[in-house]
């Protein structure tokens, strides 16, 4: 049995969590899941989870601790329980969420489950993202560069339930997010965008760092409203169009209304090129106005449904603090 500690976002988290295939998932509380896979190699690919492993039964507890000298863990009767047992000197508290780096690389992390014990022995990738968002040189982090995490858990969505390694095809691409994250797992990747300023001051970057890998990819500018150049078969597309133009306190409805209008002739267009270039997936975000009447999921569902897609979304929106327009994931499917 396997446990993990969710993302903020749950339902986005346990929408990903499908990838893995789970059984007898059971939610202990709001962060807390436990629950039975046939694919635990496919785990460490979730973004979506904070920290994750198994629950142990008594003789492995007995193997893990007796040989542990300093306990982490969120629950200080944890070391009352185990001091004498166990002979262990040191523990230190830590909250449930917490990815800190000591506590990674420092003996035992341990968590109570009801009446049963997890032990952590797996921590989401915070240095690839740090990276990724912050590192390279070519960015924008005002409104439209679409955050490492979110990117990594549609690749993960549109992975759910498609049995061959397809290629990643993104053609809002902008400032290479989907690609760092697609070459970091060895997928196959097509880049285009209307501008490619940002291509090789950030290529240059990637090839530089640790994380990148020598998977195959083509790049070609490209104007979402005109027709696609590729002839790649098993095409996915993950993408984004960037969440211009920026609204804030003063933006007038009527100009939102106008930037809603701007936005679906745009994935309109993206939703017609994923039909003539017959991609079997399409994992994308659409803006998210707070406070409007967002007319946005309407208009593409009924495009999609009309170009033989099925359509669907997951009802819990991404939002990053301080920002007035949010993310909405949408899936499409042959």
């Amino acid at each position: 049995m396997f446990f993990a500690i969710l993302w903020k976002n749950r339902e986005i988290s346990l929408e990903e969590l499908e990838f893995i295939q789970p059984q007898n998932l059971k939610e202990i509380d709001n962060i807390t899941i436990t629950f039975e896979t046939f694919f635990p190699e496919k785990l460490n690919l979730l973004w979506g989870i904070i920290k994750r492993w198994k629950i142990v039964n008594t003789d492995e507890l007995d193997n893990i601790l007796s040989n542990t000298k300093l306990l982490w863990t969120q629950d200080k009767n944890l070391w009352i329980e185990f001091k004498k047992k166990y002979k262990i000197k040191r523990f230190k508290l830590v909250d449930l969420l917490h990815t800190d780096k000591e506590v990674k690389e420092k003996w035992v992390e341990m968590i109570k489950i009801k009446s049963e014990f997890g032990i952590v022995q797996w921590y989401q990738n915070i240095p690839i993202y740090e990276a990724i968002d912050f590192d390279k040189p070519a960015r924008d982090m005002k409104m439209w560069m679409m955050p490492s995490k979110l990117t990594h858990i549609m690749l993960n969505l549109w992975l759910t339930n498609i049995e061959w390694n397809p290629t990643v095809y993104d053609p809002f691409s902008w400032s290479w997010t989907t690609w760092f994250l697609a070459n970091f797992f060895w997928y196959n990747f097509i880049w285009s965008d209307i501008k490619t300023n940002y291509l090789i001051q950030n290529l240059e970057w990637w090839q530089s760092t640790s994380f990148c890998k020598k998977s195959r990819f083509e790049t070609f500018q490209q104007d979402i409203f005109l027709p696609i150049k590729t002839q790649e078969l098993n095409i996915v597309v993950v993408t984004e169009w960037r969440l211009w133009p920026i609204v804030t306190d003063s933006t007038s409805a009527d100009q939102i209304q106008k930037y809603q209008h701007q936005v679906i002739d745009t994935y309109k267009a993206l939703i017609k090129r994923i039909q003539e270039i017959k991609a079997i997936k399409a994992v994308f975000t659409i803006p998210y106005y707070i406070w409007f009447d967002n007319k946005i999921e309407n208009e593409l569902q009924d495009l999609s449904l009309q170009l033989g897609y099925q359509f669907s979304s997951i009802h819990e929106i991404y939002r990053r603090e301080n920002q007035k327009v949010w993310r909405k994931i949408v899936i499409l499917t042959i």
